[in-house]
């Protein structure tokens, strides 16, 4: 019997971007993962997206061996190259110095 995911299942369907508000269609990858796509097609995009028999959205990266929309896929373009609002800056850690702890001893010291 599997154990039950300890992650809450990604977002999936249509919503909203959480920094610029737009409408988006959040879909999940193979990975499991939500990636949030626009909701226009979109020829010039490069993510095929598809809605299962269940109702979920699904999303795939056009791949070198796989370069064109199946039967059900569209091509959507990913909201994050299109979102007007630029992502926050990630904070920089501040550089630790580099304190000696100890010298390891040499064993040609003891001679």
């Amino acid at each position: 019997m599997p154990y039950p995911s300890t992650y809450p299942p990604p977002p999936n369907g249509p919503g909203y971007c959480p920094r610029c508000l737009e409408v988006v269609i959040w879909a999940t990858t193979v990975n499991r993962r939500a990636l949030a796509v626009d909701p226009e097609r979109d020829p010039k995009g490069n993510q095929a997206v598809r809605q299962d028999a269940t109702g979920r959205w699904l999303v795939r990266q056009l791949t070198r061996e796989r370069p064109v929309p199946e039967h059900d896929e569209h091509l959507h373009m990913p909201h994050v190259a299109t979102c007007k609002v630029p992502a926050p800056p990630k904070p920089r850690r501040p550089a630790a110095p580099r304190h000696r702890r100890g010298v390891r001893p040499n064993p040609r010291w003891g001679r």
